[in-house]
């Protein structure tokens, strides 16, 4: 191990009483693995394990809000706002100092932006402005209400200091009630909460305070800001964060900074960065908060490795760098770098597939990582007590994740690909301009699976009589998807092009471009297009607000956000005719006809099962046989990677 390559990474760092191991922390997470009624259960405590098993110096727990009448914003949140819950919270803090880690928790109130549903009286908000989405029903504050708060910020921190906590993480960013208080466009108010910054900061100044008596002179608060809250001109800005840090750090230990407004477009992107954001978004704020105050400052957003970490530490922008989906992605992601291991780091895709789930109500997740929120079901996976014969059929996503989990159980396994390479449709995902994560992420698993172990026979096509003739003890079908071509006519013009022969260069296309098809793998064909300098034009079926519908939220507002700043145009409730030497013909939802001129037109009209091979096959073996991924059904990289993992560890 040598941890010389990154010497400021592995300096210790005093912080109130304690001192942490490195500068590493894993940064706040919602992992929705509590109960119903927010009790720590084993899936929590492992996942906490995961977390400080990683070689952070902290694990900080995510968005735990104080107030379960007006601020509950997640099914599965935990709860901290009774004693009776201590003897859980005791077990979280066993768990993290178990492995040398320690924990902290994020304590928040969401104001205006709880779940309705979730929540059984009025949201409290500093000035009644509705979010949508979220609590409509507001209770503009008075002093009994701050008060009432600041009481609930004191109760919670004294209750999590008892229990064991080493830190404690306030969340004042992201326009959460602290954050509503600082930022104009959610204060409205006149009084001395309202108006100036001097006014607006005072509450949030009471709040911390409050908790800083409860807790004691030294023990260790961090504080979470927006370094900008990138909602416009009213928005917070680096000057008032900084301006509110100078008093803050009266109370606090250390400043985090963070960016972007969860409840307020365009802000929400930028506090979930996304693949579509640059590297280290947040650094430049940590910098300008770190020349100007006294104590030390983290920074989180968008930082993928250890290299990162150095140099921002190095550099002196920052003294502690927060990870947390990087670190999901590969728990093992410090102890490889240290090793000198970077290519075997799986990488992160910043796509949200996985860990967004929470939003939806459901636990944390990870579209490369198959174990992460089941680390309870499989923290070690179980070598096999009976070796078998394993033939995989299909070099994809769902192919490779299955070949390298079943050699890592212990089985004979051989992986058969009728092309010259492994990848699959993660090759034509990657081919994207902006798309670099998923190269990586493609690289990583080709490479991955080819020294894993098992037997690869590229340029392979099985067929039902070489499965007779292997005769495995088990075979599993990744036999993938296949690009749909519709029966149009005009189909085979020569203006006619297939997506992922545009896109990796196989063909050439015009100025002006049509693309059939409003899923996600056409409009960002048509995002990369437009950034190439082509006139781009999508066309589909459904309506324009409709496409793309099944991504993740946050995900898919940046990405249309991307469109609008891109100038394509979109078309929708329209069917494709005809194709034209100079266009296409459509047909709007009227019976009306006209037609959209363009020099080149590109179909990306999905994906369907491949799956020809298993119906031939399936009826005769008398052997356990398995159909994973898209063959089974078309989904996501993470449907695929899960599909094939629940399937491996139980053969």
């Amino acid at each position: 191990m040598n941890i010389t390559k990154y010497p400021h990474v592995f300096q210790t760092l005093k912080f109130g009483n304690t001192t942490l191991k490195n500068r590493l922390e894993f940064t706040p997470m919602v992992s929705c693995l509590s109960n119903a009624e927010g009790e720590v259960t084993e899936e929590a405590v492992e996942f906490i394990g995961m977390q400080a098993r990683s070689g952070v110096s902290q694990v900080i727990i995510g968005d735990t809000q104080v107030d379960w009448e007006r601020a509950v914003c997640f099914y599965g949140e935990l709860n901290v706002h009774h004693d009776k819950y201590m003897t859980g919270l005791s077990l979280l803090v066993e768990e993290a100092h178990r492995y040398g880690a320690k924990l902290s928790i994020e304590l928040a109130h969401a104001g205006r932006g709880g779940v309705p549903s979730m929540n059984v009286k009025p949201g409290f908000a500093p000035s009644y402005i509705p979010t949508p989405g979220r609590m409509q029903d507001l209770k503009v504050m008075d002093r009994a209400d701050m008060d009432h708060v600041i009481n609930q910020f004191k109760d919670c921190a004294s209750r999590v200091k008892r229990a064991g906590f080493d830190a404690i993480f306030i969340h004042s960013g992201h326009n959460n009630l602290l954050g509503q208080f600082l930022s104009r466009s959610s204060n409205l108010r006149t009084d001395e909460y309202g108006g100036s910054m001097e006014n607006r900061m005072r509450f949030p100044l009471e709040i911390i305070k409050g908790i800083r008596e409860v807790v004691g002179p030294d023990f260790p608060l961090e504080m979470r800001v927006s370094g900008d809250e990138m909602t416009g001109h009213d928005g917070i800005h680096i000057e008032e964060t900084i301006a509110y840090l100078k008093e803050a750090q009266k109370y606090i230990n250390m400043a985090h900074i963070s960016c972007g407004n969860v409840f307020v477009e365009p802000g929400v992107k930028y506090s979930v960065p996304l693949y579509l954001q640059e590297r280290m978004q947040n650094v430049k704020y940590a910098e300008a908060v770190k020349k100007a105050i006294d104590i030390p400052v983290s920074v989180v957003g968008n930082i993928f490795t250890l290299e990162e970490a150095e140099e921002i530490i190095a550099s002196g922008k920052a003294d502690v760098v927060g990870m947390c989906r990087s670190l999901m992605a590969d728990p093992d992601l410090i102890k490889k770098s240290v090793r000198g291991e970077n290519e075997d780091i799986r990488p992160c895709l910043r796509c949200m597939d996985g860990c967004g789930k929470i939003f939806n109500g459901f636990p944390v997740r990870c579209a490369v990582n198959p174990v992460v929120g089941r680390e309870f079901k499989y923290k070690d996976i179980q070598p096999t007590k009976i070796r078998k014969k394993v033939m995989i059929i299909g070099g994809g996503p769902a192919g490779m994740q299955a070949t390298q989990t079943l050699i890592k159980r212990g089985h004979d396994v051989t992986l058969y690909e009728k092309s010259n390479q492994l990848g699959g449709l993660l090759l034509d995902a990657g081919a994207v301009s902006f798309k670099n994560l998923m190269r990586d992420y493609t690289k990583w698993n080709v490479d991955t699976t080819m020294k894993s172990g098992a037997k690869i026979k590229l340029n392979t096509e099985v067929t039902k009589e070489l499965v007779e003739q292997e005769k495995p003890d088990a075979v599993i079908i990744a036999t993938g998807s296949t690009y749909i071509r519709p029966n149009i006519k005009g189909i085979d013009k020569e203006n006619v092009k297939m997506l992922r022969d545009v896109e990796n260069g196989n063909v050439n296309i015009g100025k002006n471009v049509i693309i059939c098809g409003g899923g996600l793998s056409g409009i960002e064909g048509a995002v990369g297009l437009a950034r190439e300098g082509k006139e781009v034009t999508v066309i589909d079926m459904i309506p324009a607000e409709k496409f793309c519908e099944s991504m993740f939220g946050i995900t898919r507002k940046a990405l249309f956000d991307e469109v609008e700043e891109s100038k394509v145009k979109l078309v929708g409730s329209s069917k494709i005719i005809e194709f034209l030497d100079n266009g296409v013909v459509i047909e709007d939802q009227e019976g009306n006809r006209k037609i959209i001129e363009a020099d080149s037109i590109v179909i990306a009209l999905g994906l369907k099962s491949q799956n020809k091979l298993a119906e031939e096959i399936m009826p005769i073996l008398p052997v356990d046989t398995y159909i994973v991924g898209d063959a089974d059904r078309v989904g996501t990289v993470r449907k695929a990677n899960k599909n094939a993992f629940d399937i491996a560890v139980e053969i």
